[in-house]
């Protein structure tokens, strides 16, 4: 089955206007794409580059993940993750706030994260991928930046760049920093969207991260069956109901299921 099949099905369920559908997918036969250059909001899918940033930074010596920060509650914030809802957390580690930012979409975890490596050095970070719609203006929950302008984008291109930063050899990521990556993505909790057909075969194994806003429904995928790699990055905007938004990307996780279950 050739992606062609998967190109004809995304279209025969491809959402009308006002929503705005930006796909990018690629195997070892060849990459499909629509509107991949799309700037959008990026809502969570911008964690991803921040977990790459901070393996990047411990590779280079400006972070330890096993160092240990206090976690006070002036520095929690509302929305996806569990520290702020939970009583007496007196310390975590990097590495468990690069956990918890990834597996559960922590915004209090990407708080403390975006602190310590700082805005601009993340920026920079992933300037120098070559990713050129990502940009990173605030941290999470953030309404008084909101306000002034400031927003957190990407676009499709640039996050399958960074899942191949993830996969193969570079000069950014490690091999350990690779695996050490994959195995938190691979612990994700959030499995409604793309992985939703995926999730209960024993025979594909999946690494994503979700993202989600008011009107925008995003997951980014690295599906990995018989040794071989299916990278999927899907990002939607306009929806009027979140609710159709989740369910036609699970419906494209439905074609993308039967499209690995053929090429067994």
């Amino acid at each position: 089955m050739s992606l062609k099949y998967i190109e004809r099905s995304l279209s025969a369920i491809k959402p009308a206007p006002p929503v705005s559908v930006s796909v990018i997918l690629k195997n070892n036969t060849g990459i499909i794409c629509s509107k991949e250059t799309k700037q959008m909001r990026s809502a969570s899918i911008i964690k991803l580059f921040i977990l790459a940033s901070a393996y990047h930074f411990k590779e280079i010596g400006k972070l330890s993940l096993t160092e240990k920060i206090r976690i006070s509650t002036n520095g929690h914030v509302k929305g996806s993750g569990v520290i702020s809802y939970l009583t007496d957390i007196p310390f975590l580690t990097y590495q468990q706030l690069l956990e918890l930012m990834i597996i559960v979409s922590d915004n209090t975890a990407s708080n403390y994260l975006i602190d310590r490596l700082g805005i601009s050095n993340i920026q920079a970070f992933i300037e120098s991928l070559g990713c050129q719609q990502t940009r990173l203006e605030r941290k999470f929950m953030d309404v008084e930046a909101q306000k002034l302008g400031k927003e957190n984008v990407t676009s499709a291109l640039d996050v399958l760049r960074l899942f191949d930063i993830f996969t193969e050899k570079n000069n950014f990521l490690g091999e350990n920093s690779q695996q050490h990556i994959l195995h938190i993505l691979n612990n994700q909790q959030f499995n409604s969207k793309l992985t939703a057909f995926t999730e209960y075969n024993p025979l594909v194994t999946s690494y994503h991260k979700t993202g989600e806003l008011k009107g925008v429904e995003h997951d980014a995928a690295i599906f990995l069956q018989n040794n071989k790699f299916l990278k999927v990055v899907v990002l939607t905007e306009g929806w009027e109901n979140n609710g159709d938004g989740q369910a036609f990307i699970a419906s494209f996780g439905k074609v993308l299921h039967r499209f690995l279950q053929q090429d067994v």
